[in-house]
């Protein structure tokens, strides 16, 4: 252990762990349809969100096809939109792409730390703490939130899906984080976000494994997944 509360190392998730990035997506699809509707041909924004949630969710629901596309996340948005409007029986347009950049355009610019999560790494660096970000997603996209928040000198390593081949909850992705920072399974904790990639993936492996709970809404019922600790916010750790 680095100190008495801490262990040796740290592999910290990216998304929705350091980085508010997910939250609320709704509220920026619910605006793109307002806005290309009537470009499209749709009968009602409303009905062009009930066809785009449809898609979105048809996408996300199988674990194969959301690997696949979180490893392409603005081509993944086109599909939504274009499967949305094949549902509604409109024609493809040079509106069906823009739409769907918008909504990326829109979630980019909605991106911000999670309140006291770069002090917390500062904090952590200065205790002496080994730190990874283990993130999935593509190379680009993720790369440029981490140099877009001059998150790198946090870090003794960076690993991401798209650029590492694998990623979590593969036993390979924590094993290679592991061995980049020098440290055993038992002198390591995982912080995240997403119970199956982040917390099976770790404790798999024998990894501490602490959950960031950051609606305060409670383990799912039904998860069969039992984080080793529960958590609001990465400043938790330090608080």
């Amino acid at each position: 252990m680095a100190d008495g509360n801490l262990p040796a190392a740290l592999l910290v998730d990216l998304d929705d762990t350091i980085l508010d990035a997910h939250r609320n997506p709704d509220e920026a699809w619910v605006s793109v349809c307002r806005e290309f509707a009537g470009r499209l041909g749709a009968a009602s924004p409303e009905d062009l969100h009930t066809a785009i949630i449809e898609s979105r969710d048809w996408i996300w629901g199988d674990p194969e096809r959301s690997r696949r596309a979180r490893l392409n996340m603005t081509g993944t948005r086109r599909v939504i939109v274009r499967r949305a409007l094949e549902s509604l029986r409109l024609p493809y347009s040079a509106a069906t792409e823009a739409m769907a950049d918008r909504f990326t355009a829109l979630r980019d610019q909605a991106i911000r730390p999670f309140p006291g999560a770069i002090d917390t790494l500062q904090r952590l660096n200065e205790a002496g703490i080994r730190l990874a970000v283990l993130s999935n997603g593509d190379g680009p996209t993720q790369r440029g939130k981490i140099e877009r928040f001059a998150l790198e000198g946090y870090f003794d390593h960076i690993q991401i899906e798209g650029e590492f081949g694998v990623g979590k909850p593969d036993e390979r992705a924590f094993r290679n984080a592991l061995a980049a920072l020098g440290v055993e399974p038992e002198e390591a904790w995982m912080v995240g976000d997403n119970l199956q990639a982040d917390i099976r993936g770790a404790q798999q492996v024998g990894i501490y494994a602490i959950w960031v709970d950051s609606a305060g809404a409670g383990l799912p019922e039904g998860t069969l997944v039992r984080p080793d600790r529960i958590i609001g916010a990465l400043s938790d750790l330090i608080a």
